[in-house]
């Protein structure tokens, strides 16, 4: 068989019209040549030859065949487009978005800080350092940083915080301070009594203990008078229950009485508790009044159910997410605990006075006025005549988170600082404590690392309204802590008010 078979006649005019051109055979420099051996009819295009024994390479699938009438025409390198310049057909690029943030100082702990940028895009802060909104800013686009919420009882400002994005933004300012207190009269006056009345025209006799619900209605512990009283957001003072008859008396409204009422609290329900002369009693949204637990003229100390147990003195309340009560047995030096079925049993203390640091019944006490219980169920107690304010875990464990049995005034860390005679407690979302100083006429702040400072009142007692220190109080006795943060105080006949300047 030829060499020239059908499958290697592409092949060999291919050398032949190499070898021609290389000669300068053909008038034309060969390509008349070459056309006519390029339409040399070919196999089909999927034949193979395998190699010759003389070594022949075999051809493999050498693609479509040539149309001489349509001959290709070569492609040239591509043209670039000006810079700048999509390509024909090609999707535009997309707009560059930058990042806005910067860095936050002074926020303090447990808190929380909202910012917006241009009014939204909300980002929520709970530790300094740097920060970034969410949402990229678009090439040229204004961006403005402000706040959206302070955190409770901070101020925060914030600088650099505008301009127009070409960039990634990482120069804005936020710092956050401590905010001055402002106090307030919300209702009674220096003068006592007992009268309904909106702001200054109602008349308390010596209210012992606040406590408001969650609509920031402020139920109040009216001692002399007998009574616990109402006073709605606006100001305007009700009698809730007991009619101003001292007595031990369970009924609905005016038909039950009251023998000194000490202490007061409210669960989520809206259901009152109160700390009344021996007995611990519950009012309904209603008015309806019934004994839990205690009673008796002289009360005593007994853990039992209902009027089987014993309290002398109870004082401060507080109510769990169970509607469990915890009492400051005053005279017991003793911190109780009352389920809702009324079975009293003692979570911490003995009747033997101290300030011991220990568990359950090792520890002691001397006189605990007031009760208050954060999230994580710890309870804290205004151990008045020790003049510091303990700590006890959900296990018992009791330690001294500030103060000491040297009473005085003084601001500073845990055992550093000074109080006067603790009345009252509240606590915040935060966890941050406010103390009711009875004896140094003030209201104190603390951290939840124990760091105490002093929010309000001039250390003088009289009823001043005023910002910070400039404001006075008369042996305040309790405060309580609305949802928004702001507080409530009695204080001599006088119920106060105190929120953040902002």
């Amino acid at each position: 068989m030829s060499l020239l078979t059908a499958p290697l006649r592409p092949l060999a005019s291919a050398v032949l019209c190499l070898s021609l051109a290389a000669c300068g055979g053909g008038g034309d420099g060969g390509c008349s040549t070459c056309a006519l051996l390029a339409m040399t009819p070919n196999a089909p295009a999927s034949t193979t030859t395998p190699p010759s024994a003389e070594g022949l390479p075999s051809t493999e699938n050498p693609g479509p065949a040539t149309d001489p009438a349509n001959p290709a025409v070569p492609v040239g390198p591509a043209v670039p487009a000006e810079p700048g310049t999509p390509a024909t057909g090609d999707p535009a690029p997309p707009t560059p978005g930058y990042a806005i943030g910067g860095t936050l100082t002074g926020l303090a702990a447990n808190t929380k800080l909202v910012l917006l940028d241009n009014g939204g895009d909300a980002l929520t802060l709970a530790a300094n350092g740097a920060f970034s909104f969410a949402a990229p800013i678009a090439f040229n686009t204004a961006y403005a940083v402000t706040v959206g919420t302070h955190p409770l009882w901070q101020n925060c400002s914030v600088s650099n915080g505008s301009g127009t994005a070409t960039a990634d933004v990482n120069s804005v300012q936020v710092n956050c301070a401590d905010a001055l207190a402002q106090v307030t009269t919300l209702a009674g006056s220096t003068v006592g009594g007992s009268a309904e009345g909106t702001g200054a025209a109602a008349r308390f006799n010596a209210p012992q203990a606040l406590a408001v619900n969650s609509s920031g209605t402020v139920y109040v512990a009216d001692a002399n008078n007998h009574r616990i009283r109402k006073i709605t957001s606006d100001g305007l003072t009700t009698t809730f229950a007991g009619s101003g008859i001292q007595g031990w008396a369970d009924g609905t409204g005016a038909a039950a009485r009251f023998t000194w009422p000490d202490g007061v609290a409210v669960d989520g329900s809206d259901n009152v508790y109160v700390a009344d002369g021996t007995a611990i009693r519950k009012i309904t949204p209603e008015g309806v009044v019934r004994t839990l637990a205690g009673g008796g003229a002289n009360g005593g100390f007994t853990d039992g159910t209902g009027a089987n147990a014993f309290f002398s003195g109870p004082a401060g309340l507080a109510v769990d997410a169970d509607d469990n009560v915890y009492v400051a047995d005053y005279y017991n030096y003793m911190i109780r605990k009352v389920t809702r079925e009324g079975v009293v049993t003692t979570l911490a203390g003995s009747t033997t006075p101290g300030s011991f640091d220990s568990t359950g019944a090792a520890a002691s006490f001397s006189g605990p006025k007031a009760v208050e219980l954060d999230a994580a169920g710890n309870l804290y107690v205004a151990d008045y005549n020790n003049c510091m304010i303990r700590k006890i875990t959900p296990e018992g464990v009791v330690s001294t988170l500030a103060g000491s049995t040297t009473c005085g005034f003084a601001d500073g860390t845990g055992t550093a600082a000074r109080f006067d005679g603790p009345y009252g407690l509240a606590i915040d979302a935060s966890g941050y404590l406010y103390v009711a100083d009875d004896g140094n006429n003030r209201i104190r702040r603390i951290t939840p690392d124990g760091v105490v400072t002093t929010l309000a009142g001039a250390g003088v007692q009289g009823s001043t309204d005023g910002i910070g220190n400039a404001a006075q109080f008369s042996a305040p006795t309790d405060v309580a802590v609305d949802a928004e943060g702001n507080l409530c105080v009695s204080s001599g006949n006088s119920i106060r008010k105190i929120v953040p300047v902002r």
